[in-house]
Protein backbone atom coordinates (compact mmCIF):
# COMPACT_ATOMS: atom_id res chain seq x y z
CA UNK A 1 0.00 0.00 0.00
CA UNK A 2 1.37 3.33 -0.78
CA UNK A 3 2.12 5.84 1.52
CA UNK A 4 -0.60 9.08 1.45
CA UNK A 5 -0.76 12.09 3.04
CA UNK A 6 -2.37 12.26 6.27
CA UNK A 7 -5.20 14.80 7.23
CA UNK A 8 -6.88 15.51 10.68
CA UNK A 9 -10.09 14.37 10.91
CA UNK A 10 -12.66 14.74 14.06
CA UNK A 11 -14.53 11.90 14.63
CA UNK A 12 -17.59 11.13 17.58
CA UNK A 13 -16.78 7.26 18.38
CA UNK A 14 -17.15 4.38 20.76
CA UNK A 15 -14.69 4.03 22.88
CA UNK A 16 -15.56 0.35 23.55
CA UNK A 17 -15.08 -0.67 20.49
CA UNK A 18 -11.97 1.80 19.77
CA UNK A 19 -10.74 -0.50 22.78
CA UNK A 20 -11.61 -3.87 21.22
CA UNK A 21 -10.06 -2.82 17.79
CA UNK A 22 -6.94 -2.29 19.83
CA UNK A 23 -7.09 -5.56 21.46
CA UNK A 24 -8.07 -7.29 18.23
CA UNK A 25 -5.23 -6.03 15.85
CA UNK A 26 -2.80 -5.46 18.65
CA UNK A 27 -2.00 -1.52 17.96
CA UNK A 28 -0.44 0.61 20.55
CA UNK A 29 -2.49 3.59 19.51
CA UNK A 30 -5.74 4.55 18.82
CA UNK A 31 -4.91 5.77 15.44
CA UNK A 32 -3.02 3.01 14.45
CA UNK A 33 -6.27 0.74 15.55
CA UNK A 34 -7.93 2.78 13.33
CA UNK A 35 -5.78 2.54 10.60
CA UNK A 36 -5.45 -1.26 10.71
CA UNK A 37 -9.30 -1.52 10.39
CA UNK A 38 -9.71 0.54 7.95
CA UNK A 39 -6.90 -1.48 6.34
CA UNK A 40 -8.65 -4.86 6.65
CA UNK A 41 -12.16 -3.04 5.25
CA UNK A 42 -9.72 -2.22 1.94
CA UNK A 43 -8.39 -5.52 1.98
CA UNK A 44 -12.05 -7.52 2.53
CA UNK A 45 -13.34 -5.10 -0.10
CA UNK A 46 -10.65 -6.66 -2.19
CA UNK A 47 -11.34 -10.10 -1.95
CA UNK A 48 -14.84 -9.90 -2.39
CA UNK A 49 -13.97 -7.95 -5.81
CA UNK A 50 -12.05 -10.77 -6.80
CA UNK A 51 -14.17 -13.74 -5.73
CA UNK A 52 -16.83 -12.11 -7.69
CA UNK A 53 -14.88 -12.03 -11.07
CA UNK A 54 -13.97 -15.47 -10.49
CA UNK A 55 -17.78 -16.53 -9.89
CA UNK A 56 -18.63 -18.87 -12.26
CA UNK A 57 -15.95 -19.57 -13.72
CA UNK A 58 -14.11 -22.39 -11.26
CA UNK A 59 -15.18 -24.14 -8.45
CA UNK A 60 -14.71 -22.38 -4.76
CA UNK A 61 -15.44 -23.67 -2.11
CA UNK A 62 -17.32 -20.54 0.00
CA UNK A 63 -16.11 -21.35 3.25
CA UNK A 64 -16.76 -17.56 4.60
CA UNK A 65 -20.03 -17.40 2.53
CA UNK A 66 -19.00 -14.08 0.44
CA UNK A 67 -19.74 -15.22 -2.36
CA UNK A 68 -23.64 -15.00 -1.31
CA UNK A 69 -22.98 -11.19 -1.24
Amino acid sequence: MQTAAKVRKQFLLEPGKIEMVRRITHAATDTEAINKALDMVIANAEIHKTLMSVRGKCKIEDVFGRLSE
